[in-house]
């Protein structure tokens, strides 16, 4: 994962991985059959770490949207800004964005779905039953392009190799894209109210 995350899948190469695992190419390319399938099963192992230290689903049945959607964000910027391997895989997403690869459709349909069906419990339970899918889908759009934004800009500082102390503590950007987002959702509701 560590290579992928660092790399991105065309500049990592099966004698790296064999290097870094200390096992020969033919060891890997038997257990996995090639480096597309390698991939494919990085990337879900990235996801499986990184929801497993920070998880986004809130597992408090009672919990309020509100409270849902800042644990989301929590656990999402938790994840971008963790150093090690429960921060593969938004460094592998955000590679992908850049450079998309075969794995796109997995990353979105398989991995992101995951999360995305969270999002739109937690902003949805906010706007309440009478909003539009459009409205819905733009709201939650604009609540992960904040997330998204940190995830492209922490990539293009280590990329650039330019430090990243210039960022606020990720608790503090983490509330304050959940206030921002909750007060942006809460006009939303007086809007369609007036």
């Amino acid at each position: 994962m560590a290579l992928f995350a660092e790399r991105g899948f065309e500049k990592t190469t099966m004698a790296a991985i064999s290097e870094r695992a200390s096992a020969n190419i033919a060891a890997v390319n038997y257990h996995f059959g090639d480096k597309q399938a390698l991939y494919v099963e990085a990337l879900r192992a990235a996801w499986g770490e990184a929801n497993e230290c920070f998880p986004i689903t809130l597992e408090e049945e009672a919990a309020s949207p509100e409270a849902r959607l800042r644990h989301h964000i929590h656990a999402m910027i938790s994840q971008i800004f963790c150093p090690s391997g429960a921060g593969y895989l938004c460094r592998i997403v955000a590679k992908e964005f850049a450079e998309p690869t075969f794995a796109v459709d997995v990353i979105f349909s398989e991995l992101i779905g995951r999360n995305r069906a969270n999002m739109h419990a937690a902003v949805s339970g906010i706007l309440g039953p009478g909003v539009s899918e459009q409205r819905l889908h733009m709201a939650i759009v604009s609540v992960v392009a904040q997330l998204q934004f940190y995830n492209f800009t922490r990539l293009i500082r280590e990329l650039g190799k330019l430090r990243t102390s210039g960022f606020p503590d990720p608790e503090i950007i983490a509330e304050h894209i959940y206030q921002f987002s909750l007060a942006g959702l809460k006009g939303m509701l007086e809007e369609s109210s007036s």
